[in-house]
Formats: C-alpha cells, structure tokens, sequence
C-alpha cells in the first residue's frame, strides 16, 4: 500500500507517524512533501525511514491512498498543480478544515473517492478519536483499509459530512476544553494550600489513572463515579456543591460555540471560494 502525504506539518506527522509505528505500512511505501520545508522531511526520513519527493507525478503514481494536509488556503494551487497526473486508483483524504468534499472534487476535477476525517492532537499519543465522512463512492473494502490507517492512531467515528461540524467540536476542540478544565482544578487545589507542583503532579496522576479507569472498566462514567461516592462521604459532599452548578448547560453552550463557529469558518470559506 502506498501512501502519500501532502503536507507534513504537526498533524500529518502524527498520522503518518502513527502509521509506521503500528507497521500496518512499510515506511519504504509512505511519501512527503511539503510547499518549501526540506529539511524537516530529511528529518522524518532520518526518524522514521519514509521517503520523500517534490515531484508530483511520482508522488501519485501507484499511490493508493493521498492524504491532503495542507493549509485550505494553499489547496487550489495544489489542486491545480497535481490534476494532470491524477490516476484512476488514488483515492484522497484530507484533513483540511473546512473544505467539503463537492469542493475537492471540483478542484481536482475528478471522481475519485474522497474521504474528510478530523483528527485531535491526541493523534501523538496514539488516541484521537477522528470523524470521518466518505463520498458515496468509497467502496466497502477502501472504507475498512481507511479504518485500519486511522485505528493506528486512535479510533474513528464515522459521521454524515454534516455531522462533522459536531465531531470537530466534541472531540476536536474538546482536549482543550479538558486541558481548561484540568487548569482550574489545579488552581483550586492550590489555594488550599499545597504547593503548586505537587497540585500539579498529582492532578497529572490522578488525570491518568481515572482515563485507565474508564478504558479499562465496562462501566458507564455514571456508575463509575457511582462507585466511588459514599453517602454522607467527601466525595457526595464535593458532588453536592458541584450539583448547584448548571455544569450541563455550560457545556452544552460550549460545545454548540466551537459547533456555530465551525459551521461559520465553512461558510467563509465557501464564500472565499
């Protein structure tokens, strides 16, 4: 299987980065290019003993799968510039914010099969959880293949494309709605009087062990903390303040923000268009 990388700045390098460590893929079949940066693709030839190349037309020969990681922006002159040597087998993914999938067909001006998927910057630790929407003529057997790739590096959830707008919030933005949330708490441990770093290293502690709790249980997060929760304990009384706080409606309004300001960055980039 060969794959193609156009692009390869922080995300891509996790995805293909992933890729080679899961050895779903010889290194020797993964390519990059990037606009200008040849040096940072020596580098990740050094790293992970992929390959690189700044001519299209061996990029996309026999290529089965072209991920397409550059900026929005840039993508018409890429589009422009790869057409003529587009074959009837490449099939294109793209992690391009914004860019639907009628409009990158149009731009390349083909039929290919065209997939989005909308990975989170857990992708370096192996554990984004990536929305994915195919175009209608991504067979059964490419869908699987696709699957496999994203699994080396977190898990999918396969959506309408205009569902992805939802995804790109929840999961997308959401490491940093936790990464707030975990600030916080860290702050309020501190003013009880402890030393911020040791605050900082238990939270830390306490942040990793609770996500193993969850991967590990077949328990809901409910039961979960049920289970934990004595009446009359610490924990209720932590929980019954907590329950005087319209915590649901905080994030229910946080969530459908990143969903408006998603739908609203897709419309101007239609408009751009």
């Amino acid at each position: 299987m060969k794959l193609v990388f156009y692009g390869a700045g922080n995300m891509a390098h996790a995805i293909f980065s992933g890729i080679v460590k899961s050895e779903m893929v010889d290194p020797k079949d993964i390519y990059l290019t990037n606009r200008s940066n040849e040096e940072a693709l020596k580098s990740y030839v050094d790293e992970l003993g992929v390959n690189y190349s700044y001519d299209d037309q061996e990029l996309l020969k026999d290529a089965d799968y072209i991920f397409l990681g550059t900026k929005p922006y840039d993508f018409d002159l890429l589009a422009e510039r790869i057409r003529p040597y587009i074959q009837s087998d490449n099939k294109f993914i793209s992690i391009m914010a914004g860019l639907p999938i009628l409009y990158i067909r149009e731009q390349l001006q083909s039929d290919n099969p065209i997939a989005r998927i909308m990975p989170n910057t857990n992708a370096h630790v192996g554990h984004s959880v990536t929305g994915i929407s195919y175009s209608n003529n991504f067979g059964p057997k490419s869908k699987g293949e696709v699957d496999e790739l994203i699994n080396a590096f977190g898990s999918t959830v396969e959506v309408s494309e205009d569902n992805l707008h939802q995804v790109t919030a929840i999961t997308g933005s959401g490491p940093a709605f936790l990464y707030h949330v975990f600030e916080q708490y860290v702050t309020a441990g501190t003013r009880l009087g402890l030393e911020k770093s040791q605050v900082e290293e238990s939270i830390r502690n306490l942040i990793i062990g609770t996500s193993k709790m969850i991967e590990r249980s077949d328990l809901g997060m409910d039961q979960l903390r049920k289970n934990i929760t004595s009446k009359g304990g610490t924990t209720q009384a932590g929980l019954d303040t907590l329950s005087k706080y319209d915590l649901e409606s905080i994030f229910e309004d946080c969530l459908k923000s990143a969903v408006d300001r998603s739908v609203e960055l897709s419309n101007q980039d239609d408009e751009s268009k």
